[in-house]
């Protein structure tokens, strides 16, 4: 059996056209193939070859990580079904938070968020600068959206406001710690002197706006926080709450390149504003618009 040839770290630079130094990072990320043989790094020349084709692949794909949003999962479905196969997109529903922390470790492309911040009353980027640091970005809105309680339909237990929430006996579903919606929730609950001990419920958690309104819809929750759109959708009863600003944050060298590039030419207002009526509790006034931080 002919043995397999293996690279030295000076070897597999020369060979990727990289410095040494590039190659040790990419052995700390993990990112690239290789074995410790007696103190020295070695790299199967064969894994190399295949790492080099998936990594030509990926480049072909997006990775969008970050909150769950109905209007962003339609505009995916409508580029794959334009652009598949050269390229193709893929949503990972994390929280706006883990969203910011894929982009800046390199596993993202794009970040959706939507995450309120108190202490200055502005949407996303203090959080962007707190992930993102030094590193160059672009944030584009995608909409701003209406959030608010979801309650089932004809609102049999009159919940108007989030201190109801409190009520003996009311069962509530929670939002995902990191998500947006979790992050406003906290805000409300804490402006109003509430402790999320307090509400029953509170521990339950489930990741995504139509996961809470299905679960009210069939009883098994009497309220949840999301999205108007989805309450509209399954015919439940909103109480609104806020109105959050829904941004895409990527990274200045990923904006430039394609296929992002061609993503973000599907984010524009003249294609969403046609949508306002199949998206109840959408508005697209700045929709496309770069946010300066």
């Amino acid at each position: 059996m002919e043995a397999k040839k293996l690279l030295t770290t000076k070897e597999v630079a020369a060979y990727l056209k990289i410095n040494e130094k590039k190659v040790y990072q990419l052995i700390q990320e993990g990112s690239i193939p290789c074995t410790r043989v007696v103190g020295k790094w070695l790299f199967p020349l064969d894994h190399i070859n295949r790492w080099l084709e998936e990594e030509t692949e990926n480049a072909r794909s997006i990775m969008i990580a970050g909150s769950d949003d109905p209007l962003l999962m339609n505009l995916i479905g409508e580029f794959n079904h334009s652009h598949f196969p050269r390229h193709l997109v893929f949503h990972a529903a994390l929280g706006s938070q883990k969203g910011l922390v894929a982009l800046a470790a390199g596993k993202a492309q794009i970040a959706g968020v939507h995450l309120f911040h108190p202490p200055t009353g502005t949407y996303n980027l203090p959080y962007i600068e707190k992930h993102l640091g030094e590193k160059k970005r672009v944030v584009i809105n995608l909409a701003f959206r209406r959030q608010g309680l979801l309650v089932a339909p004809g609102n049999p237990l009159k919940i108007s406001k989030i201190s109801d929430l409190k009520r003996s006996g009311l069962r509530f579903v929670n939002r995902n710690p990191g998500s947006g919606t979790r992050y406003l929730l906290d805000y409300l609950l804490g402006r109003e002197g509430i402790e999320a001990a307090e509400i029953a419920g509170g521990n339950r958690e489930l990741t995504t706006h139509l996961e809470v309104g299905l679960e009210v819809l069939r009883g098994g929750a009497d309220a949840g926080m999301g999205i108007e759109y989805v309450a509209r959708m399954l015919k439940l009863d909103f109480i609104a709450l806020a109105e959050e600003r829904f941004d895409l944050v990527t990274l200045q060298e990923n904006f430039l390149s394609h296929p992002t590039r061609d993503f973000f030419a599907f984010v524009e207002p003249e294609r969403l504003t046609l949508r306002n009526g199949d998206f109840p509790g959408y508005d697209f006034r700045s929709t496309g618009a770069e946010i300066v931080d």
